[in-house]
Order: C-alpha cells, then structure tokens, then sequence
C-alpha cells in the first residue's frame, strides 16, 4: 500500500517537473491530480492483513478527511472470500490546487510565479513562449525577477552600449548582480532584443550585447627585428587591439611557459604568443590569424593536449611541436607525475597525437608530465632549424 510520503513525492513530482507551471501558464484550469498506487492482491490481503490494515489507517490518518487539506481517498468495496466485504482504495487525488500546494508546501512559491507571470505577460507578451518551454527561468529566480527585467529592458532602450557593466546605472542593481546573472539575462536578451543588438556568434556575454569588457592581455615578441613595431619586440596588448596588427609575419609560435616565451629563439617572419594556458581560445576572434601558420608548444601532458585541441577547435591547421612520442621517449627520464591528469582523448588531436597522449597515461593510472621548460634548449633550436618551410 502506497504511503503518505510516497504520495507526497509523487505530487512534488508534478511541480518540480514543471507540469503545474505548464498548466497555469497555458490558461488551463485544475483538473485533479491522481495519484497512481497498487491495490494489495487478494492473496496479500489474507496474507498479510494486519499490515495492510495497519498501511490503510496511515494513510487515512493524513489524508484531507482528517487533516483538512491533501489528498483524498475514494473506497470501493472489495468481496473477499475469506475476509468477506473489505473498503480498499480505489481512487487516490488532490481535488484542489490549493489542497495540492499546501500539501508539498508550496503555496508561497506558487502565489509567486502566478503574480510575476502575469505581471511579467502583461509588459512582455511575446515571453509566453519562453516562460512555457522554460517556468524553471522564473521559477528559479523569484526573488530577482523584476531585477532582470530591468536590466533587459535598460539595455533595450540602450541597444549595444559600448560601455562597462558597472556602468549601467539602475536603482538597487550593481555590476555584481548582473554578472552572477550572466545565463538569465542571455536568455531573456537573446528573445526581448532586436536582432540587430544581439551578436550571437561572441563567445562571450559582454561581445554579445555590445559591452566593454576587461580583454584578455596577449604578451607575444617579434622573433624578427625587422618587423618590430616602433623598435619594440615584446608587447603585450588587449585581445582587440592584438587583432587589429598587421605584421607581415608568416609564423606564429604558441607556447605557454612564459621563460621559454622569453627565451624563444630569433627566427624569420615570426612570432611568440605566450602564457595564455587554457586561453588560448580567446585566439578565435584574431581573424588574421587564420591566415599564418600556427605552430603550438605546450607541456607534453594531457593538459597540454587539451589546450592544443582547443586551439584547433579554432584553427585547424595548427601544428604541434615537441610534443610527440620521440621527444617524450628521449627526456623521459626528466618526466614527473601529472597531479591531475585529463582522462578523456581530446577531440582535435592527429592520430599521432593521440599516441602520445596515451603512451602518458600508463595502466597503473599514474599520468606522465614532460613540463616544456625541461626540454633542454639544443632540442628547441634543433626543430627550428628543420621545420619545414
């Protein structure tokens, strides 16, 4: 026999699937909300009658006949023939919304999203659609509700600001409480504002909407001196003032120590980015750089992997360098253990690469670290001089 927890859980089932939101949301009336139970067998009724009798005054024990609210419970007789004529359960449901809220508890949240979506419809009639695929949007965020409305609604009257979100200046609203609200307000932007405020392929939210943002610092050096800009060879710039140089350079070396940045070799028509780390993906909005040739030094981990794979993510002619089988078998004297390892294959990696990448993880579970900065130097200089042309 089902018990009233069961029940209990069976009804916050209905509310944290989103089912009574959907109905309120769709105008639709309450209709009662059953509850599916299983009727003890004849044979469980003569086995095991003191149980049953016991599971039936519990159940009746908290139902709406003795609490005033909840469930209620239908009888039906059942002819028994050794028992003779029993009242068993034939129907258990709520009948009432509010029987059904006040029973799970949920009165106070629910009187809230009623009140908000209304309120929210009112203004905003184009969100029904959204607020039905998505009531958890609302649900989740009550108590800032009318808060993200207005910072959507500030920015629709400021379509692409080009100003800093601490800049926004709204009654009780702080840069803070917009950047934790980063996803709920990309959802109701990406639906309130006009196309044409809305870049949907920025990888980030300031890029989207048309805000400043603190830009990631690009530290790189010009490896040829007749490129240098102003007599300067090693720079560091913001990611959008780095995507607006035009250096006639035909390589451009990726590495993440920053020493080895440092130190990297003078070499023709190049350049090195450097301690970028997982970064590097920031990269994709340097147009120019799909253009060069890429070539990326990172640890020989499965980290430096990673980071390599993302970088391919955004250019896929990016090559690797010092990191294959044959530089990890001549230091791996040098290697130590990867604290913790990356245990899926990254997906942009050559065949060659993934070789390497499993040669790191050995069967005990312990993952080698070439750090790039072991590398003795000779090596460097040694796949310079025959990179290929």
């Amino acid at each position: 026999m089902i018990t009233p927890k069961e029940i209990r859980t069976k009804a916050l089932r209905h509310w944290n699937s989103y089912v009574y939101h959907r109905l309120f949301l769709s105008g639709a009336t309450w209709q009662d909300l059953e509850i599916a139970f299983g009727k003890p067998s004849g044979r469980k009724l003569l086995n095991e009658f003191d149980n049953v009798s016991k599971s039936l005054h519990n159940l009746q024990t908290f139902d709406k006949a003795a609490l005033g609210y909840g469930y209620q419970i239908d009888f039906e007789p059942v002819d028994h023939r050794q028992l003779g004529e029993q009242h068993l359960p034939s129907r258990i449901y709520f009948n009432s919304e509010q029987d059904f809220l006040r029973y799970i508890g949920k009165q106070r949240e629910a009187i809230q999203f009623k009140h908000l979506a209304q309120t929210t419809l009112v203004q905003y009639p184009f969100l029904a659609e959204i607020l039905y695929d998505k009531p958890r949007l609302l649900l989740d965020n009550l108590a800032v509700w009318n808060k993200l409305l207005s910072v959507v609604t500030w920015i629709i009257a400021h379509p692409r600001p080009d100003i800093f979100i601490r800049q926004i200046d709204l009654p009780d609203i702080d840069s803070k409480f917009i950047e934790q609200h980063k996803n709920q307000l990309t959802v109701l932007m990406d639906v309130m504002l006009p196309p044409s405020s809305i870049e949907r392929e920025a990888n980030s939210f300031e890029l989207r909407y048309g805000l400043r943002f603190d830009q990631h610092l690009i530290r790189f050096r010009v490896l040829d001196s007749s490129f240098s800009l102003s007599g300067l060879t090693d720079l560091t710039l913001p990611l959008q003032d780095f995507s607006q140089l035009k250096l006639p350079i035909e390589n451009v070396f990726i590495t993440e120590n920053k020493v080895n940045g440092l130190a990297f070799p003078d070499c023709a028509k190049s350049m090195v980015i450097f301690s970028l780390g997982y970064g590097v993906g920031s990269l994709s909005e340097v147009s120019w750089l799909k253009n060069k040739r890429i070539i990326y030094w990172g640890d020989l981990d499965t980290h430096g992997f990673a980071i390599l794979s993302r970088l391919r993510a955004s250019f896929s002619h990016v090559e690797s360098m010092l990191m294959d089988s044959a530089t990890l078998a001549e230091n791996r004297a040098l290697c130590v253990t990867e604290a913790s390892p990356v245990k899926e294959i990254p997906q942009f990696l050559t065949d060659a690469e993934r070789g390497t990448f499993n040669l790191l993880l050995s069967s005990d579970g312990i993952s080698l670290r070439l750090e790039q900065e072991r590398i003795p130097f000779g090596q460097v200089a040694t796949f310079l001089h025959t990179l290929k042309t």
